[in-house]
């Protein structure tokens, strides 16, 4: 993996016109609690078109998926390139990039059945960026059972 920006892989992603909404670690810290962050959430609006804009923006930056087998050679998950059929069988993408680690979901994480059309309705939009709204933040953060999500809570301003 190359290091830079950490927002190069948003870049590509709105570069390719996929439509998203940034979550997770940069969106704690566009709401002002900046700590480090090991990858980039996203939710984006799945469409028969947003899946081809996404396979592009994907191949731009070498992304994979990681395997349950074991590589006879190196020990470590074998990788696999992200195809269109993958794109559409999974509803969470966990992939290794050029530039890092990137999560994709299809839906809130915490609230999988309501409509993700929420999220970009009431999105922050800072610098060209869409980040996810600090109510919508906190929701996300206090469906989980992580102490990271424990930590950003305590530490992310009150929901006004």
């Amino acid at each position: 993996m190359e290091s830079g920006d950490p927002l190069h892989l948003i870049d590509v992603l709105g570069r390719h016109d996929v439509p998203f909404v940034i979550i997770g670690g940069h969106t704690v810290a566009h709401h002002g609690f900046v700590r480090a962050t090991e990858d980039t959430d996203v939710v984006f609006r799945r469409t028969p078109e947003s899946e081809l804009s996404l396979l592009d923006a994907l191949a731009e930056v070498n992304a994979c998926w990681i395997g349950n087998e074991i590589d006879p050679d190196t020990g470590i998950e074998r990788t696999y390139p992200v195809s269109l059929p993958y794109i559409r069988g999974n509803r969470v993408m966990m992939l290794v990039t050029d530039f890092g680690f990137l999560d994709i979901f299809d839906y809130i994480p915490g609230f999988p059945d309501e409509p993700v059309e929420q999220l970009f309705d009431t999105a922050a939009e800072h610098e060209g960026y869409k980040y996810v709204s600090l109510r919508w933040l906190r929701a996300m953060k206090a469906a989980t059972d992580r102490p990271k999500d424990q930590i950003d809570l305590d530490n992310l301003p009150a929901d006004s």
